[in-house]
């Protein structure tokens, strides 16, 4: 059983208004819906929250969240990685925008490469969402939608530093005018980290334009460009031997740009349109020069090696709604994907091997969904999707919801169950040396059943969530030949996979004055491989979150917040046998605080100003999110913020 208690991110001064109004999300029917009306379950992070709490990185926000695992390997800007209910990162899909932002080649996503910067809020819909948003929707969806501009022109500009000198400067604007909106960001982030060699810097540049068009209609162009410089220290045991893996001396580049465009429009009070289209490219360079001299005896180190990989993708999807009055919703879509990736590698599978790679995916899809609303006390809804592919085949999943709302008593009762799948990646499939060609999708089956209620006034918000996922057709490498095609010496990967997690989540947020919120999160999660009868690795049993904020004075704001996290199995490489070697990473806690005091000055350029700190790992607790690679200790980042 799990028990996730949801951290409300929501600051004292507006948890009032939060009661009052219910959040409107669009991820989880591709149409704005209030969350009372939905069977899935569902967490939005505001702008307000990114604020309050001053995260340095959005994997910092979606650590707070219920059933949600964020695990970093190492310090600030390095690899960082989601799971959702005991799904893997390949299994969760990532959207900017609503466009997918997941390598093609990899089917991950590093959120050390997002900046938090002008985010207007981010929805995150847990539990299969294949239907809607087609492969790699396993585990959940993550939304993260750009600030759009309102009102006057508004500016801001701040400066912060802290400890492993760290620095992180951002300026911006928005507003709107007539029918015109925007808004504007950039920002600049560096740090030298705890080791040799593991710093990295971060550069970032966002805006969103948006036009008013007469008939209820928007159109709206969204760009989101970040660029990373990553070191990347390695300092491993070996557990089976008294060696040491060290080398320091890897580097890494990212570059990567998100469009999307997006028309929205509603000619008539039955009928609305909704067209998209996205495209996503990203650079990924890697180097590792061979420094056998580097470090004490006995370290190991790699040859020379360098890659440079390239993707991209673009996608167009046509939605149509059409309403009948109050009681029912008829959504169908079409959409069309590209996906291609082209890479170069020196030395990656034996010393001065060149290897080289270009694949393009196709990729067609068609779904439809109906919701069903009787008397604003039974919603229904169904879907239907259908995918065809240029390398797989074809997949079809199907998802049914129901969500009984009872305003009188504050009481919602919801469960959905639901089909997802995984389609193999471009590495998976044409990867020289290491591909299998004849892979099939992931398939997954899930359900889940929960109730949320509210007491006191609203003043006390409570949820329940009982989940199982069952998983097939899993895609594993395995470490020989056999069963594999012809130029995979070292292994390939296979559909052999098979597991199942189930959990409950329990989620709550007590408003004890108007100016005091305490939030708690507690989750479990129990997990199994069918196949070698162990746990999942990187799932822990057990995830606390606890929160306190708290305005004092009105022109002062504070908050603590607790993150535990019970032990869990990994699996690492060993370097000296080849074989795979199971450990134990301890469990950890983590405790973070700060603050914000704002000075309104009544002249001046900036007549407002905010000085702000965040402190983290303040009992400088020494844990690894990942196994071998260590976390910061305890860290500060102050500084001061100008309003315009």
């Amino acid at each position: 059983m799990v028990i996730t208690v949801l951290l409300a991110v929501v600051s004292p001064a507006v948890a009032q208004e939060a009661k009052r109004l219910e959040p409107v999300v669009v991820t989880a029917t591709k149409l704005e819906e209030p969350v009372e009306r939905l069977g899935a379950t569902v967490t939005v992070i505001t702008e307000d929250d990114l604020k309050l709490y001053n995260y340095e990185t959005v994997g910092d926000a979606l650590r707070q969240v219920p059933g949600v695992e964020i695990q970093r390997s190492g310090g600030p800007g390095k690899l960082t990685q989601i799971r959702i209910r005991g799904s893997r990162t390949q299994q969760v899909q990532i959207l900017i925008d609503g466009v997918r932002v997941k390598s093609p080649a990899s089917g991950e996503f590093d959120f050390s490469d997002l900046a938090i910067d002008q985010i207007e809020r981010i929805e995150i819909v847990r539990g299969p969402q294949s239907t809607l948003h087609g492969a790699d929707a396993i585990g959940g969806v993550v939304n993260i939608i750009s600030k759009r501009g309102k009102g006057p022109f508004s500016a801001f500009a701040s400066t912060e530093a802290g400890n492993y000198d760290t620095l992180r400067e951002r300026a911006g604007f928005s507003g709107s005018y007539k029918l015109f909106d925007y808004a504007f960001g950039g920002s600049w982030f560096e740090t030298n980290g705890q080791f040799r060699n593991d710093g990295s810097e971060q550069r970032a540049v966002t805006g969103r334009v948006g036009l008013v068009l007469p008939g209820d209609g928007h159109l709206g162009l969204s760009l989101r460009y970040n660029r990373t410089t990553v070191d990347l220290p390695v300092d491993f045991a070996i557990p089976s031997s008294p060696f040491f893996l060290r080398d320091p001396d890897s580097r890494q580049q990212s570059e990567t740009i998100t469009l999307a465009l997006g028309w929205d429009q509603k000619p008539l009070e039955w009928f609305e349109l909704h067209l998209r289209v996205g495209q996503f490219w990203n650079q990924l360079g890697f180097q590792d020069p061979f420094t056998p001299g580097d470090g004490a005896a006995g370290n190991l180190d790699f040859t020379d090696m360098r890659s440079q990989t390239n993707t991209q993708r673009l996608e167009g999807e046509l939605l149509t709604a059409f309403h009948a009055g109050k009681w029912t919703t008829l959504t169908l879509g079409a959409e069309r994907r590209t996906e291609s990736a082209r890479s170069r590698s020196v030395g990656l599978s034996a010393p001065g091997e060149r290897q080289t790679l270009f694949k393009q995916i196709e990729t067609a899809s068609a779904f439809v969904q109906d919701e069903l609303r009787l008397f604003e006390r039974l919603v229904l809804s169904g879907g239907w999707r259908y995918d065809a592919s240029s390398t797989f085949g074809s997949a079809t999943t199907q998802r049914a919801a129901v969500a009984v709302p009872v305003k009188e008593t504050g009481t919602k009762l919801r469960a959905t169950w639901g089909e997802g799948f995984r389609a193999p990646t471009i590495n998976d499939l044409f990867f020289p040396g290491f591909a299998n060609p004849d892979l099939e999708p992931e398939r997954s089956e899930s359900w889940e059943v929960g109730l949320d209620q509210k007491f006191w006034r609203d003043r006390i918000r409570l949820g329940v969530t009982y989940f199982e996922n069952e998983f097939r057709n899993l895609i594993q490498f395995q470490s020989t030949s056999v069963g594999c095609p012809p130029g995979s010496p070292f292994g390939c990967p296979v559909n052999i996979g098979r597991a199942w997690t189930q959990g409950v989540e329990f989620t709550g947020a007590v408003d004890i004055l108007d100016n005091l919120l305490f939030t708690a999160n507690y989750t479990y999660v129990d997990t199994k491989d069918v196949i070698t009868k162990r746990e999942l690795r990187r799932v822990p049993h057990h995830v606390y979150n606890f929160g306190l904020a708290w305005d004092p004075l009105r022109a002062l704001s504070l908050f603590v917040q607790a993150n535990v996290v019970s032990s869990q199995f990994d699996q690492v490489s060993d370097p000296v046998t080849f074989s795979a070697v199971r450990v134990r990473n301890p469990g950890y806690h983590r405790i973070d605080l700060g603050g914000a005091y704002h000075i309104v000055a009544k002249r001046g350029a900036f007549p407002a100003l905010d000085f702000t700190v965040r402190l983290d790992n303040v009992t400088d607790q020494s844990y690894m999110e990942v196994f071998g690679f260590r976390a910061l200790g305890i860290n500060v980042l102050a500084g001061l913020q100008a309003r315009y």
